[in-house]
């Protein structure tokens, strides 16, 4: 009763833990929970009773299997509940459209029945009663497994006798019709999960949302919902709570000031001071709110729009950062980085700060009362994007402690400003889409001389488990803390859903050193005493009033969050409270499943057949959002000729199935097509085409279960229509050709232009080209040459008649390649090093051209071996030559089809480059995995969090690549060999502590220094000591990590997070027992490395 849900985006809303998100509109949606749920049965009435809580978490991919404004679909995901192992589950059901606030007071009565059946069917039915204008009413429809949608005709179904007394019984009947057929629903209640629900602003609903499994004609097994409505009499039924109100960042319009304090309620907006300043001037006001339980140290922020003023006034400046972005864009090939990066940051360090700037911060320091001579202060950076839920920038950014006087706190900014520009820095900016030329705040605060500091996770960053806090402490300063420079001791706490903490496990750490402030300024680090040490930092009610603090602000907030402490004397003192970074970033299996097609039944036949020769392997969003989509699309149109398909939904997948990337066809509804629908084609005749053997396990009689029989009357108007549909198929196909031949992507100079524009015989020419060159004498040295400098060669007028054959070659072909329905493949004329294996071994095997012989009809029907009469002879005579003529028409179509897909790929490889040479993606190969709509969002939002979605995406794509599927797969298809990671019968299995998880085989790479970094491959499994700042660069090609020193706050841990790499940390001896080039396997749910076999 004291959550409320709020909107987060103009695409989710959240509350209570749960988060709702639409992906694609009307297509896709994501909906996860993190929460504690009580365990046992549901409840009559409210109780304020403390009873056991377990952390339960899901998260399900929702996709559509209708175009409908109210959508049946499937759902995908992950459940873990506290204490049982992780659960896979495919889920069906509806999703309902709100209409807006209904008035309940004018609803006497309701029943509503909600089932979807094995055999795909779903029914919709509910009895209504409306007191001042209805009775009973009965409405709903049947939704088909073909996607088919009527309405429910008549129903026996009277609310009388549905538990009219507000009895619900165990069993009830209820019969329709539809369509002219009858339907039988036997509903069974499931008495143990029939939940109560209050609705409506005064309380005045009570509805029944009970489970109940579905018998359809009394054969059909259904599950689903029987829904009792009645007028709730009683009024409220739970204590009168006021609403909890998440906090909310507040609309500011622009702000020209040069500083502002942290008291100042425009200093809340991240827009204007940077997103740390931001969450710092929040704090302050919820101090305020919470009545002191927690300070917030006094300070000011130095806004964004000071250090565009500070830009304005230098041209050096501007020049620098120019320059930096054109290399950054351009891809390093106009200049070192990393020396442009240096000469930024120390221009930047040079450049005195304005009399403008300094004067507005003297004054706010003097107004604040911190400019006296012993006042020491800490300077931190406030970048816009750093320490948000999707980007941390950790340790990136400068922090300057126990600054003294007014020059160097002006020199303090300076250095924060110019840490914007270091390489780390632009680097990482560079690999997220974000500008390189970046606005930053900078807060000044007063330093606190911290006894104790450190961190606090209200929720446990590593198993998202929101009843568990995790407090990393240490004596003296919490740099020591964050920076990981000593090992703190960690507490884990439990607390109930009012905030009331426990204490349930301490760890004592090392801590054989804590930061201090040095008398002359800055920081230092002492021993510490072994007395000290030895003990937990904090008091236990210090760390009970923490855990009590930090429950309200991660509830004020409404998301899982990262606090850094200090305690002096008696108080607390709160410096960041930062979202826990990737805490809802999507998980390998979301990732792998998440384009996966809806499947209306578990009977639907899956094959890998023809579309595993056309495209084997998985193929990426972009490829499944515009190539898959198109062929979806003409499938559909041909069985809307054909008479199988009853109604026309694109963005569905009814022929074209999707699992893990793959594609199949999915043969039951291609079967729709067939003699049940349309008396001139058969079932036989399409296995053969697909197949090439006719299917006996799949029968007519199992499609017709599913997709039903047309009456005679209209097979044979499918059988005209599809005729005519066919007849001209020609000669629509030679116009389309025409159009063709001069369609090209109007061109455009700017990405997002650019985006909008497109919104809207080979063995034997391999071969002629190897004769050519043995011809001209250069087989030895030609198969001597690298790809690179032997297709210069070839392209060069010195290679003669073989350089004419291959860019003749490329003329009429070069629109081809490999796996060429995939965007993400270059064709061979954009990339024509491809073909060289091919001309190499053409030349290697020394064959020789040997022309054709091509049979005329008489010939070849003369050649046939077995006995046919004379009267099939002559029809094999005449339709001969027509049957010729259609394999090469469709030969030449297909051609056609894949040089009109080339268009939009080579368009879209244009619009790749663009796009980085604007920023917007840090290399060009990322933009085939976003999908269409993706790349809009990325275009209009610069997302950071899509960009980092199509990173790992494209981590996952070589694991999707070697998933091998059976030829036929009956319901979802699953993978033969869905590899997991063993722990039994290796050479070496090392242990240590999980801070990602994940699991993944690949080739060990140990690095003990990071100047030998520069040995790391894509795809690695980095293991060193540990990692600091200087490996960020390093992280893109990486498939795991392993470190032997670290915690859940150490630099790889957090950057391994935020990658969503699998990462163990604190594994004792990993560089010394591994070496590079070993296959191993990271389990990074259960926390071991191991050596494995290659094979």
């Amino acid at each position: 009763p004291d959550t409320i849900s709020s909107v987060d985006s103009k695409n989710s809303w959240s509350g209570g833990g749960l988060k709702m998100e639409c992906l694609e509109p009307h297509r896709r949606w994501r909906i996860t929970f993190s929460g504690l749920l009580r365990r046992g049965p549901y409840k009559d009435k409210w109780t304020d009773e403390e009873e056991e809580l377990l952390h339960v978490k899901f998260t399900f991919i929702y996709n559509q299997q209708q175009t409908h404004y109210e959508q049946w679909g499937q759902y995908v995901g992950e459940i873990e509940i506290e204490g049982h192992e992780r659960n896979e589950l495919l889920l069906r059901g509806l999703r309902d459209h709100s209409y807006g606030i209904r008035n309940w007071a004018h609803m006497h009565r309701y029943v509503l029945l909600l089932a979807h059946f094995e055999n795909g069917l779903s029914v919709n039915l509910i009895i209504l009663s409306i007191s001042a204008t209805t009775t009973n009413m009965n409405i709903g429809y049947v939704m088909f497994p073909n996607g088919k949608k009527v309405g429910i005709d008549w129903s026996d179904a009277s609310l009388a006798d549905i538990a009219d007394d507000g009895i619900i019984a165990d069993l009830y009947r209820v019969s329709f019709t539809a369509e002219g057929q009858l339907f039988h629903l036997q509903i069974s209640i499931d008495k143990d999960a029939s939940p109560v629900m209050y609705g409506g602003l005064t309380w005045e609903s009570r509805i029944h949302e009970c489970m109940a499994y579905y018998r359809l004609n009394l054969t059909v097994r259904g599950w689903g919902i029987m829904e009792f409505h009645y007028r709730n009499e009683s009024g409220r039924q739970a204590p009168d709570f006021i609403p909890f109100r998440k906090l909310q960042e507040p609309v500011v319009p622009a702000c020209s000031k040069l500083v502002l304090a942290l008291s100042d309620k425009t200093c809340q907006c991240a827009a204007v001071v940077g997103s740390k300043g931001a969450q710092l001037a929040q704090l302050m006001e919820m101090q305020n709110c919470y009545r002191n339980q927690f300070f917030v140290p006094t300070g000011l922020c130095v806004t964004i729009a000071a250090l565009e003023h500070h830009m304005k006034k230098s041209n050096c400046l501007q020049q620098a950062v120019a320059e930096l972005n054109y290399v950054v864009c351009n891809g390093n090939k106009n200049g070192n980085l990393h020396e442009l990066c240096e000469r930024c940051v120390e221009l930047f360090k040079r450049t005195e700060l304005s009399p403008e700037i300094e004067c507005a911060i003297r004054e706010q320091l003097a107004e604040l009362r911190l400019l006296g001579a012993e006042e020491r202060l800490a300077i931190r950076s406030s970048a816009i994007g750093e320490d948000t839920e999707g980007t941390s920038a950790a340790g990136q950014l400068r922090t300057e402690l126990g600054v003294k006087g007014f020059e160097e706190v002006c020199d303090a900014v300076q250095k924060c400003w110019a840490s914007l520009y270091s390489f780390q820095a632009v680097q990482y900016r560079h690999q997220r889409g974000q500008p390189v030329a970046s606005g930053m705040g900078v807060v000044i605060q007063q330093m606190v001389p911290a006894q104790a500091a450190g961190v606090l996770f209200t929720c446990n960053p590593v198993t998202g488990h929101s009843g568990r806090m995790i407090i990393n402490a240490n004596y003296g300063l919490g740099e020591s803390v964050v920076s990981g420079h000593s090992e703190p001791d960690t507490i884990t706490l439990s607390h109930n859903l009012k905030g009331k903490c426990q204490i349930i496990k301490k760890e004592i750490g090392v801590k054989k050193q804590q930061c201090l402030e040095n008398d002359e300024g800055g920081i230092k680090y002492e021993d510490t005493s072994i007395s000290d040490a030895a003990k937990c930092c904090i008091s236990d009610d210090v760390i009970l009033r923490l855990g009590q603090v930090a429950f309200q602000v991660g509830k004020t907030y409404g998301d899982p969050r990262d606090i850094e402490w200090a305690i002096k004397g008696t108080k607390i003192y709160l410096l960041q409270a930062r979202p826990i970074t990737t805490f809802n970033t999507e998980s390998e299996f979301e990732l792998m499943h998440e384009f996966d097609s809806a499947l209306s039944t578990d009977y639907e036949w899956m094959t890998t057949s023809n579309v595993g020769e056309m495209m084997p392997g998985a193929v990426t969003p972009l490829t499944s959002s515009i190539f898959v989509r198109a062929i979806e699309y003409a499938l559909q149109e041909l069985s809307m000729k054909a008479g199988g398909n009853p109604c026309f939904s694109p963005y569905t997948h009814k022929y074209i199935g999707i699992c893990c990337s793959h594609l199949f066809l999915n043969l039951m509804s291609l079967n729709a097509n067939m003699e049940q629908s349309n008396i001139i084609t058969q079932k036989k005749m399409n296995d053969f085409e697909l197949l090439g053997r006719v299917l006996n396990e799949l029968s007519l009689h199992d499609v017709i279960l599913i997709h039903g029989k047309s009456p005679l009357w209209k097979r044979i108007f499918n059988m005209f229509r599809y005729l005519q549909y066919m007849l001209t198929a020609e000669s629509r196909i030679k116009k389309l050709m025409e159009k063709m031949k001069t369609y090209q992507i109007q061109p455009a100079n700017q990405a997002l232009e650019f985006y909008f524009n497109i919104d809207r015989q080979l063995p034997e020419y391999f071969e002629a080209i190897a004769e050519a060159i043995q011809t001209q004498g250069k087989r030895s040295e030609f198969l001597k040459l690298d790809a690179e400098t032997a297709v210069s060669w070839l392209l060069s007028q010195e290679s003669g008649d073989a350089g004419w054959k291959f860019q003749n070659f490329l003329k009429k072909h070069g629109f081809r390649c490999l796996r060429e329905a995939e965007f993400h493949e270059k064709s061979w004329m954009s990339h024509p090093v491809k073909l060289l294996p091919a001309i190499q071994r053409a030349l290697q095997s020394g064959k020789v051209v040997v022309d054709k012989v091509v049979l005329s009809p008489e010939e070849a029907i003369a050649s046939i071996n077995s006995s046919i009469s004379w009267i099939r002879k002559y029809v094999v005579r005449l339709i001969l030559p027509e049957a010729r003529k259609a394999i090469s028409d469709r030969e030449l179509f297909k051609a056609e089809a894949i040089r009109m897909n080339d268009v939009f790929k080579t368009a879209y490889w244009k619009l790749a480059k663009l796009m980085v040479l604007e920023g917007y993606l840090p290399d060009e190969d990322l933009l085939f995995f976003l999908t269409h709509s993706e790349i809009g969002q990325v275009l209009q939002l610069k997302s950071a969090n899509i960009i980092s979605k199509a990173q790992r995406r494209r981590r996952l794509l070589e694991r999707q690549m070697g998933l091998q599927f059976k030829e036929m797969n009956i319901g979802k298809p699953v993978p033969i060999d869905r590899y997991q990671g063993e722990e039994t019968g290796r050479e070496i299995t090392l242990r240590g502590m999980t801070v990602s998880q994940g699991t993944v085989k690949g080739t060990a790479r140990v690095v003990k220094a990071i100047l030998d970094a520069e040995c790391i491959q894509q795809g690695d499994i980095l293991i060193v000591a540990s990692t600091d700042i200087g490996w960020s660069p390093y992280f893109p090609l990486l498939r795991g990590l392993v470190t032997e020193i670290g915690g859940l706050l150490s630099h790889g841990a957090v950057v391994a997070r935020e990658h969503g790499l699998p990462c163990i940390v604190s594994c004792k001896n990993a560089t010394s027992l591994f070496k590079s080039g070993d296959t191993v396997i990271l389990n990074g749910r259960h926390g071991f490395v191991q050596k494995v076999e290659e094979n």
